[in-house]
This record gives C-alpha cells, structure tokens and sequence, in this order.
C-alpha cells in the first residue's frame, strides 16, 4: 500500500505539491493526471526518497519513507520498480545487459539464474529473441518495454510509472498501457502511474486522481470522474 499524507513541496516560492493526500491499496493501480507541471513527476521522485518534501508523510508498504537515512532509502528502492519516462536505458549495454544489471548489483544469484531470469522477463513484455539488441537499435515502445522488464527484475510489489506512454504514437502507447495493466495484475503489484494521456490512463488504471495547483481535485473510476462538476476536471478529462 502507499498512503500519501499532508505532501507539500515548493521550489523558490512556487508551490509544485500543496497538501497532497491520496492512498493506492494493495495491488490496485492508480493514474496520477495533470498538466505538464503540475508536479506528477516530483510526486514521484518523493516516494523513491530522491527529492525530500518540505512536510507530509509517505508510507509505502509499511515504510516511513519521509523518516530514512540515506543507508535505508537505498536499501527502500531495491523493492521498488521505477520506469523512467525517457527509459533510461544504458546505452552502451545490450537489453539483456540492461535487464540483468539490477540482479547483479543487488543480488547474490549467479551466471545461470540471472541469465534464466532475464530470458523470463524479456518474455513477459514480448521481446523474446531481442535481448542482443543496443537500445538504439529499438523503436520508442521497445524501450519502453525493455525499461519495464529491468523495473520488474527483482520482484518489486511497487512500481512507478512515470510518464510511460510519452513520445509514442497512439498504436504505442495502447500496447505499452495494456502491458503495464496486465503485468501489474499477473505480479500483483501497487502501481502509480503519472500522465497526462487520458485516453491510456483509464486503459491501465483502477482509479485516477486528477492534479491540479498541486492539490488533489477528484479521484475516482472513469465513470465517478466523468460525473465531476469541477471545471477543470471536466476541461482536462475533454
């Protein structure tokens, strides 16, 4: 569970996150949605503990996130999987390289194991036979799909998606959701996605929250948000 009380957050005077509360139960699937800098993507670097907030509380699976030295952050995001927006793919490592990197640094596991592992999770997002392949011989949604195969590598039970279906055309951006959706709830994990792709985020998510001036303005199913009065969940959902 994530559970997200009182988060504020402000760079030179300009408030980015103003009191935010929000939690995503277990195995459940959120879509955080907003206009570009609306803080989404500082909301996310909150919750790995890579960006301190100025007071709130995070808790992520029982973990006091806001209350951890730097030791302990490090040793949080092990079981956190974290898909980047520009993939973040090393680019002078293979895909298989890239997936089997966290196995190696954080585990003990050998040679065989990793390799049988990587081959397990290639298959998982439909790139079987591509691990040889350097990221910039992939299209847009491949890496998409490499960089979520290395955020599930260790068995995370949270992932974060920040801005998954970004710089991808529509066909893309369907396939790349669905993916998220379906492995989210093969693996049960709690996923938080931000985005502010409407269409892709009512494909993969259970419920949505709309971001707006760094508060929290609606949450719910499509149908619940639909039915909001708020103008500006009505424009932004339009």
């Amino acid at each position: 569970m994530i559970r997200v009380r009182g988060l504020s957050k402000s760079f030179n005077g300009q408030t980015v996150l103003a009191g935010l509360d929000f939690d995503v139960p277990d195995g459940e699937i959120l879509a955080v949605m907003g206009s570009s800098g609306t803080g989404k993507s500082v909301l996310l670097l909150n919750l790995i503990g890579l960006m301190p907030p100025d007071s709130g509380a995070i808790e992520v699976n029982g973990v006091a996130v806001t209350r951890l030295a730097e030791p302990e952050l490090l040793k949080f995001r092990r079981h956190v999987g974290y898909l980047f927006q520009d993939s973040a793919l090393y680019d002078f490592m293979t895909v298989e390289e890239n997936i089997a990197f966290p196995l190696r640094e954080h585990t003990a596991s050998g040679l065989a194991v990793i390799r049988a592992r990587v081959d397990e999770l290639l298959r998982m997002v439909d790139m079987a036979g591509a691990g040889g392949k350097y990221p910039s011989e992939l299209s847009g949604g491949m890496r998409k799909r490499a960089a979520l195969a290395r955020a599930l590598a260790l068995g995370s039970k949270v992932l974060l998606c920040d801005e998954p279906t970004s710089g991808l055309d529509p066909v893309r951006s369907r396939d790349i959701s669905l993916l998220i959706r379906d492995l989210s709830k093969k693996l049960g994990c709690t996923t938080l996605i931000t985005t502010h792709d409407v269409r892709n985020a009512f494909r993969t998510a259970d419920r949505a929250l709309v971001l707006h001036q760094g508060r929290a303005v609606a949450c719910g199913t499509e149908q619940e948000l639909r039915a909001v009065a708020d103008p500006f969940v009505r424009e932004f959902l339009e």
